[in-house]
């Protein structure tokens, strides 16, 4: 990998991060050597994750500096400081070799990878932190090896759980869109089940309440995107969390009657109760992904990029019933069709005449406003949709369309692949997909007065 070098400002912004997380963990202290919730760590692998250009040795030195520079003002001594921000970088370290290493699997994209191996990447990351951390305990806290183990090991995991999904799957600029899409059309009832579910296990109570939340969870990841089901998850698991450290939320009875201590338990609870949403929110993503993949096969045609008939049934019954409501496309159609096609294919052979179709259809693509809608009817023939156009300027537009193409330069191997085009134009009113069969007659039967008058013009079917 080749690194690019930081400036100061970005460097002087990873230290203040640094510091801000670690005194986020340190306000959280229940006690004298762990926090409730240590953040930075499972922060700071993905943020290494989800914004690569971050992932360079530097950061984690800076890092390492802004946590130790936090511990030693909190007034930690400095060996003890040193010993537990190594821990911290650690867990660092063994998650992203993990999250991003390519040994066990072939490549797949950054993230994606990373998501799929959150799991193993937190055990093992927690477990490495947290045998120098329960070191560092020992040592310096006088805690039992066991029990510091535990709860270093269980505090990183389920933080890792709660905080590593959520910031890889922080959506792009170009997926806030979808995203928004997504969230007017969907039930809030996912959301209010797991809020009851959650108010249920407190009022109940005992080991299993953790686990009440765990249905409405699952019904959030097949109904909400990726990102959002990793924020209900996260604030469902905090919650739980920060309940049993307050005693609100009483799980196992007097902790001296088992070998590791509520909140731990409660820790380990909510580690393997997030596993489940996780996986499902993933299978669901990857599914919706293969379906848009599918999806884009059968409704553009591979190669024009142009609509297919399916497409623009599926386009036109979107448009035409906005939330339920049937509306009317009025406008104009447009058939075009390349002149003396066949010629282009006998001489030159098949390879150029989709040369020429590419080129062709990216050309009235160019020559048209983005609400256009293009679909490739079969061979060298498309139709153009305008809504909203009246004739007069529907025949203006056509005949600049006709102009664009015929001065549209087309070169393969040397040869000049230039074409006209013939356009049969009719007006637009339709109230149902089916209904726009007659309007395309009525284009085809211009079309063909065009071609046999000469080509390389426009005949509309109205009077103008």
């Amino acid at each position: 990998m080749q690194y690019q070098p930081f400036s100061l400002k970005q460097l002087a912004l990873l230290f203040s991060l640094a510091m801000v997380l670690s005194l986020t963990g340190l306000s959280l202290r229940s006690f004298e050597s762990l926090s409730i919730f240590w953040p930075g760590n499972a922060l700071l692998v993905g943020l290494l994750i989800r914004f690569p250009r971050l992932d360079h040795p530097v950061t984690l030195l800076i890092m390492f500096c802004g946590m130790l520079t936090v511990d030693l003002l909190w007034g930690t001594p400095l060996l003890i400081s040193v010993g537990l921000n190594i821990a911290n970088m650690a867990f660092v370290a063994c998650a992203r070799w993990v999250l991003l290493t390519d040994r066990f699997t072939g490549a797949q994209p950054r993230r994606l990878q990373a998501l799929v191996r959150v799991f193993p990447a937190s055990m093992i990351g927690a477990a490495a932190c947290a045998v120098l951390g329960a070191i560092v305990s020992e040592r310096y806290f006088h805690d039992e090896l066991f029990k510091a183990l535990f709860s270093w090991f269980s505090e990183q995991l389920s933080t890792s759980l709660l905080l590593l999904p959520l910031v890889i799957s922080l959506p792009r600029r170009d997926e806030l869109k979808e995203m928004k899409k997504v969230r007017q059309e969907s039930s809030l009832l996912p959301v209010v089940t797991l809020v009851i579910t959650t108010v249920a296990g407190i009022w109940v109570g005992g080991g299993a309440s953790l686990l009440f939340p765990l249905p409405a969870l699952l019904w959030c990841a097949i109904s909400y995107p990726l990102f959002v089901t990793c924020c209900l998850t996260f604030i469902t698991g905090i919650s739980e969390i920060i309940l049993v450290a307050s005693n609100v939320l009483n799980i196992q009875g007097k902790d001296d009657l088992f070998r590791i201590d509520s909140l731990s338990s409660a820790r380990v609870g909510v580690a393997a109760m997030l596993i489940g949403p996780l996986i499902v929110a993933l299978s669901t993503t990857a599914n919706k992904k293969l379906v848009a993949r599918v999806t884009q096969r059968a409704d553009f045609d591979l190669l024009t990029g142009a609509l297919t008939r399916s497409g623009l049934s599926s386009r036109l019954e979107t448009l035409m019933k906005p939330r339920g409501k049937t509306r009317n496309f009025t406008g104009a159609a447009f058939l075009v069709d390349i002149d003396r096609f066949k010629n282009i294919n006998d001489t030159w052979g098949h390879a150029s005449g989709d040369h020429v179709l590419a080129r062709t259809a990216e050309c009235i693509r160019q020559s048209l406003q983005p609400s256009a809608i293009i679909c490739r009817m079969g061979g060298e023939e498309f139709l153009v949709l305008i809504e909203g156009i009246n004739p007069a300027r529907a025949f203006l537009l056509a005949n600049r369309l006709r102009h664009r193409i015929e001065n549209n330069e087309i070169l393969l191997n040397g040869n000049n692949l230039s074409v006209t085009v013939s356009i049969g134009l009719s007006a637009l009113d339709i109230d149902h997909v089916q209904s726009l069969d007659a309007a395309i007659d009525q284009a085809d039967q211009q079309l063909y007065i065009a071609k046999h008058s000469g080509r390389n013009q426009v005949r509309p079917e109205f009077v103008l």
